[in-house]
């Protein structure tokens, strides 16, 4: 009998060792080392309770206790949370106290308890509780295999622990890694990827079963490279020369899908070193800089085109200027008239263009002024419409908006402004025919629309008609212009409350650009920063 029982005793120490090297779980893990527990020793029912570095005490694991019971046994366990050391025997002793104040209990049905503490390198993890309902000593031989079993038990808890944040580690960088909006490439030593981020597949236009495991040079394909040194060449150079190296590069990534079209990017490689400085692995930080080349490019078509626009009138004022100052030359009185007039339109226009400049640099600042005064919006329409008119002899301009809208309460010197513009855009992308002015009530809102009969709107121009600089490549050398019309006119009605709008006409061949303005500006306010200098006691 005694031989069957060590064999029994054997083969638990034997299952727990195997459930060491497989079970990492520890929920599952604390399951099953409690299930032994009772088993090889006999119990009927018992816990295990895991110690924390909050000092705090949690029952993981019950078999045979109520949760009342379990709720007594967590606040027993707090009162000597303090006293818990490296010592066996202290450990012991307090849970040997435990188990007899349990015992105790008049609703508690057993008659004895064995404890064990789960103790790792002299660090107190926890205790093993199991309860019996008779009374039995422990043999010498009972002991040491107790003790054994305490002792994989505390090793197997650890390596659990461990495990465990090591999971929580890992979740924690990736989900730091998915949420950076830059793309992560992670490659071992030998340059094969290991890791992506969901910023490069979308960067890629691929997924992560053809990129994971391929060699970077497969994937990371620069085509003119534009500044900065490739990893390889980098790594022929010596690359990386400590822990704090790093290695940049800026060309167009051309893999797969981005063949035809490659995106713009900026890649900084970071070393991962170990405490000897041996290479582990190899971080790519990828930037799409697209939107950054194409700022370089607006502001480059921005510097010429404003230095072409800047020397046309100012070379026309210098060559009428210095020939009318001829000595020699005997001017007739209308060549004289004809020469002043053209010098003073391209100083108006020189001034106006100036003054743009100067509004695109204030609307940007928020520092651009509104000077509100009730408006009478056909009055101001036609106004505009018949001076506009003396522009252009292709294009008949009609202004019908109704007498009866509603005044609006804004600047009317901006709000013409604005108007001049959209008429001035359709004279210029329109060869000829009708542009309509036309008014309405939507809402608590008032819309002016302007159309012409040109070609339209390209569906990509749509988007961005209304940004600084921004002009059609199409006409971009047939019109003259900077840019800036429709971005200040857009930031006017946005200073007054109102929106902008540009579209396609539905009916034929055309443009329609439109704002509003509302009725009662304290309910929609400013959706850019203005200073106003109204005087507010006036106001409707």
């Amino acid at each position: 009998m005694l031989q069957d029982i060590r064999i029994r005793q054997r083969d638990l120490l034997i299952e727990l060792a195997r459930i060491l090297t497989q079970e990492l779980d520890l929920n599952v893990l604390l399951w099953q080392i409690l299930r032994i527990a009772m088993d090889l020793m006999h119990g009927e029912a018992g816990f295990i309770a895991l110690y924390n570095s909050g000092e705090k005490w949690d029952v993981q694991a019950t078999l045979g206790i109520t949760d009342v019971m379990t709720r007594y046994i967590e606040t027993y366990l707090q009162k000597f949370s303090e006293e818990v050391d490296s010592s066996n025997e202290s450990a012991l002793a307090e849970v040997d106290l435990l188990i007899k104040r349990i015992i105790e209990m008049p609703e508690f049905v057993f008659e004895d308890g064995v404890g064990l503490p789960l103790i790792e390198r002299g660090n107190v993890l926890g205790i093993i509780v199991i309860f019996r309902t008779y009374r039995a000593g422990f043999s010498i031989n009972d002991r040491m295999m107790l003790k054994i079993f305490a002792d994989q038990a505390a090793i197997a808890v650890h390596n659990a622990y461990l495990y465990g944040e090591n999971i929580r580690e890992k979740n924690k960088v990736n989900a730091i890694l998915d949420s950076v909006s830059d793309g992560i490439m992670v490659l071992n030593t030998a340059h094969h990827i290991e890791r992506v981020n969901p910023t490069m597949l979308k960067m890629l236009l691929s997924d992560e079963e053809s990129v994971i495991g391929k060699h970077h040079d497969e994937v990371m394909i620069l085509k003119e490279i534009a500044s900065g040194m490739e990893l390889s060449d980098g790594e022929a150079g010596g690359w990386p020369f400590s822990r704090e190296s790093r290695l940049s590069v800026e060309g167009n990534l051309a893999f797969g899908a981005l063949a035809e079209q490659p995106l713009p990017v900026s890649i900084s490689y970071s070393p991962v070193m170990d405490d000897h400085n041996v290479l582990m692995n190899i971080i790519a930080l990828v930037r799409d800089i697209s939107k950054f080349r194409i700022a370089d490019d607006l502001k480059n078509m921005f510097i010429s085109t404003v230095s072409h626009e800047l020397k046309t009138p100012v070379a026309l004022i210098k060559g009428y200027a210095s020939t009318m100052q001829l000595e020699d030359a005997n001017w007739d009185k209308s060549v004289v008239q004809e020469s002043f007039t053209v010098i003073e339109e391209e100083a108006d226009r020189l001034t106006g263009l100036i003054n743009s400049l100067l509004d695109a640099s204030q609307l940007y600042a928020g520092a651009l002024v509104l000077n509100r005064s009730d408006i009478r919006l056909a009055d101001l329409a036609e106004k505009v419409s018949a001076r506009m008119q003396t522009q252009t002899s292709k294009h008949q301009i009609e202004c019908q908006v109704p007498k009866s809208l509603p005044l609006v309460y804004g600047d009317a010197d901006r709000i013409e402004q604005v108007l001049s513009n959209l008429i001035s855009n359709a004279i210029k992308y329109s060869p000829g025919g009708k542009i309509l002015i036309t008014g309405e009530v939507q809402d608590d809102f008032v819309k002016i629309s302007v159309s012409d009969e040109g070609n339209g709107l390209q569906e990509d121009e749509l988007k961005h008609v209304f940004e600084r600089f921004y002009r059609a490549k199409k006409t971009a050398n047939s019109a003259k212009g900077v840019g800036l019309g429709l971005y200040l006119s857009y930031g006017i009605i946005a200073g007054h409350g109102g929106t902008m709008r540009a579209e396609n006409r539905s009916d034929r061949s055309g443009a329609i650009f439109s704002f509003t303005l509302p009725l009662n500006p304290d309910s929609h306010p400013a959706k850019l920063k203005f200073r106003d200098i109204s005087d507010l006691s006036k106001k409707r």
